[in-house]
């Protein structure tokens, strides 16, 4: 007879495998609702299999989670291991759970044996979902200020995650030497830490500073070199807090073609698989704790070159003769980022959608402090759509950045309508998660494959 435990068990698994079933004969994506429905019928159920999930990887952060991850379970993969992963980024409790529900049989078992489990966590979730799972590696790329309607200023998360810290002292921390947010949470503790940062990086023009205070005395932080936002080179003018020298560190060249890795003294040269400069950050992440894992670098530096960007990450759609790049943008930080990766001396054709939906966010205001100004003269054609694409538009003629004319479109079957009409041959859409599943699954009624098919 089975115990309750165990008929939970059963009864949660059961119906999460039918969930997913069903979802993939309607070719709809079951990113979270299987997870979903377990934590409703079974609380514990990832407490109860967590002690299957040897070399267990979290990833988290404000930025290049989903990137981060992905590298991670792309150069494992290169070395023959078998990876369980959360690829759509369904990064909630619900979403690991989804991901390990298929790989399960009724006796509380895995149907193969897998060598890693990488998960992609949200910042915010990150703490609860280490209460269920005793994660080996936990990888800490950065914090910035996100959906403040939902999460609050940094220091809400930043508090949640030296709680997780202190709860977890057995973890090896993979951590950003760079972002004083970050590494001051390792500051004079006796913890199992690596850091990756950058050697140099192109200097920010921007005045942006989600951290202006040294997080361990309150004085003013100033910086030898900042990069973006308040990543840098840094030190506290009060105390002795500054930032600790990496164990990896990093260097894109201008061409942004060629990547430095400098590690235990050594160079090593590898190509840039990615646009984007900022991906420089997410590389050396999946570099570091592929070494912590045990895998040579120079191995590292090999397999990374084949590694495809997907799921709104510059993620590259060709669409009847056009090229169709998706970049997600969901922060001031992210959003300006990815502007200055996306223009050089061309005239480009931008399209911007905007959504405030749960998922994205219902405040917006967080448009005024992406720094457009670096548009100015650079849009050849502008569209903006989105259920905000008023508020888009009025950030974008405050920029006053020579747009003459602005592309209105109410559906992905207009936009797409629009695109195949024009003169242009490339775009690069910035969208924000809800409009980015929305386009996907357009695209994916016309034969693309869906962002849970990749």
């Amino acid at each position: 007879m089975l115990l309750d435990n165990d008929a939970s068990y059963v009864l949660s698994l059961i119906s999460a495998k039918a969930i997913t079933k069903l979802a993939g004969l309607l070719k709809k994506g079951a990113t979270a609702l299987p997870g979903y429905f377990v934590e409703k019928l079974n609380p514990d159920f990832l407490k109860t299999i967590s002690p299957q999930l040897e070399n267990c990887v979290l990833v988290t952060g404000t930025n290049g989670k989903t990137t981060t991850s992905g590298l991670i379970v792309h150069l494992l993969t290169k070395e023959n291991k078998k990876v369980i992963n959360n690829h759509s980024g369904s990064n909630l409790k619900r979403g690991v759970i989804s991901s390990i529900v298929p790989h399960l049989s009724l006796n509380k078992k895995f149907v193969q044996k897998f060598d890693y489990f990488v998960f992609e966590c949200d910042e915010f979730a990150l703490e609860k979902i280490t209460q269920d799972i005793k994660a080996n590696y936990i990888v800490m790329l950065n914090l910035f200020r996100d959906q403040l309607d939902r999460y609050g200023e940094i220091e809400t998360i930043r508090k949640r995650w030296s709680t997780l810290i202190y709860n977890n002292p057995h973890v090896h921390y993979i951590a950003n030497a760079d972002d004083p947010s970050v590494a001051s949470l390792f500051y004079k503790k006796d913890l199992k830490v690596s850091y990756f940062g950058l050697i140099d990086y192109k200097i920010t023009q921007d005045n942006l500073k989600d951290v202006l205070f040294c997080p361990i005395c309150g004085g003013r932080l100033d910086y030898k070199k900042r990069y973006f936002s308040h990543i840098g080179d840094y030190f506290c003018t009060n105390c002795d807090f500054k930032r600790p020298e990496p164990d990896l560190s990093a260097k894109i060249f201008q061409d942004s073609t060629k990547i430095e890795v400098n590690y235990r003294e050594k160079k090593y040269f590898t190509t840039m698989p990615l646009q984007g400069k900022y991906n420089i950050y997410n590389i050396a992440a999946s570099f570091l704790t592929c070494i912590e894992l045990g895998y040579n670098i120079g191995e590292l530096c090999a397999n990374i070159s084949d590694f495809k960007s997907t799921f709104g990450r510059y993620e590259l759609i060709n669409y009847k003769n056009k090229e169709i790049f998706l970049i997600l943008v969901k922060n001031p930080v992210g959003f300006t980022q990815a502007l200055e990766s996306s223009i050089d001396d061309n005239k480009k054709n931008f399209i911007f959608i905007l959504n405030d939906n749960i998922a994205d966010g219902k405040d917006v205001s967080w448009i005024w402090d992406v720094n457009f100004d670096l548009l100015n003269n650079k849009i050849n054609e502008l569209m903006i759509g989105g259920t905000r694409m008023f508020d888009m538009a009025l950030r974008i003629k405050y920029a006053d950045i020579g747009v003459k004319k602005f592309i209105f479109f109410d559906t992905f079957k207009e936009l797409f309508d629009k695109i195949e009409q024009s003169n242009n041959s490339t775009f690069h859409i910035f969208l924000t998660y809800t409009a980015l599943i929305e386009l996907k699954n357009h695209l994916s009624k016309k034969g693309y494959k869906s962002f849970y098919e990749q």
